[in-house]
């Protein structure tokens, strides 16, 4: 069980690294700009993958537009990782992590300052 979950985490990792490089070189969609690969999550199975991304601006156009490159983002991952047995379906969806602890950051500066207004 615990080795299933190592396995998992390892070609998360894998993916991560070779979605990030078709992101950044491959795709000449021109809708798809300030894309960064935050995580990637891969069902025990490794038939799934969520790869979550965050985005500078309007993120709502952007992540429609990088949704629609699921498939070629696919089939590059198969080319770029020819060892696997199988490649995983991709999904796309927006790192919610780093807005959350952006605001918290906030939140704190506005704390500190405010003390030190007094």
């Amino acid at each position: 069980m615990r080795a299933e979950s190592h396995r998992s985490e390892r070609v998360a990792s894998v993916i991560k690294r070779a979605v990030s490089v078709i992101v950044e070189s491959e795709i000449s969609d021109p809708r798809v700009y300030g894309v960064t690969v935050a995580d990637v999550a891969v069902t025990r199975d490794l038939k799934y993958a969520t790869v979550f991304v965050y985005i500078d601006g309007d993120n709502t156009d952007v992540l429609s537009a990088l949704s629609g490159t699921a498939g070629f983002v696919r089939r590059k991952l198969s080319e770029m990782l020819s060892e696997m047995r199988y490649i995983p379906q991709i999904k796309f969806e927006l790192d919610k992590t780093r807005s959350y602890y952006e605001r918290i950051d906030n939140v704190i500066k506005r704390i500190h300052e405010d003390d030190g207004s007094n």
